[in-house]
This record gives structure tokens, sequence and C-alpha cells, in this order.
């Protein structure tokens, strides 16, 4: 027979779950309980759910594919293994406080306003990091 379950186990999966279904795309509750125990790998190597969320929510784009469960399975085991390496910044991130692009992401020209490429702060790793 197995041993009872404590119930304060409980609300850590609750929580993974809700991040889990909570992540783009149309992930049923039976994946998201698939995918707890990698996520509470990831948590005891040091990731919490909030950084974990975003690491994710930025590797699957749920137009282009059919399983977004099978993508953030395959994510959550290939995790970097320092939360911070996987939340330094996307390298085509924009900077919101950028003068030049107010946060688009694309330079304007002064006197048109048309865009006229992309703008520094895009190619700017340290601008690109505090964004």
């Amino acid at each position: 027979m197995p041993a009872p379950r404590d119930h304060q186990d409980d609300k850590p999966t609750a929580e993974a779950i809700a991040m889990l279904v909570g992540l783009p795309g149309q992930m049923h509750r039976a994946d998201a309980l698939d995918l707890v125990p990698l996520v509470d790998e990831a948590l005891a190597t040091g990731w919490t759910l909030p950084q974990l969320r975003s690491h994710l929510a930025r590797k699957c784009d749920p137009d282009r594919v059919y399983d977004v469960a099978a993508i953030y399975r395959k994510h959550l085991k290939r995790l970097p293994d320092t939360p911070a390496s996987a939340n330094a910044g996307h390298p085509a991130a924009t900077a919101p406080e950028c003068g030049k692009c107010m946060g688009s992401g694309l330079e304007e020209d002064p006197e048109t306003f048309l865009p006229i490429g992309p703008c520094e702060c895009r190619k700017t790793p340290a601008l690109a990091a505090a964004s």
C-alpha cells in the first residue's frame, strides 16, 4: 500500500501545473501533469517558476507547432545549468527606454519618421539584457 501523501507537496505541483497550462499554446492538463517531474527537477537545481515560465515562453511559437507540450518537454530537458544564463536577454530584444526607437526595435529617420532599419538597442548586448 502506498504511503499517504503530504498535502503540502500538492501546492508546488498545483503551481507548476498552473504555470505550464498558462504557457503560450494549447496545453491540456494531462500534458502539464506529464511535464511536472521535469519542472520539479528544474526547481531542485535553482530555477523558479517565473524564470521557467519566461524561459519556456520565449522558446516556443505556438502558431508554428502542432504539439506545444513536446516543445516544452524538449526545452525542459535541455535547460541551461543556471537560470541566470537563460534570462540574460534575447539577442533581438529591444530596450524599452531607448530614445531612438522608443522600444519598437526600428530606428526612425528624424525627418520623415519612417523606419530606416534595426535600432542600435537590438544590436547592443548590454542594452538588450537590460530589457
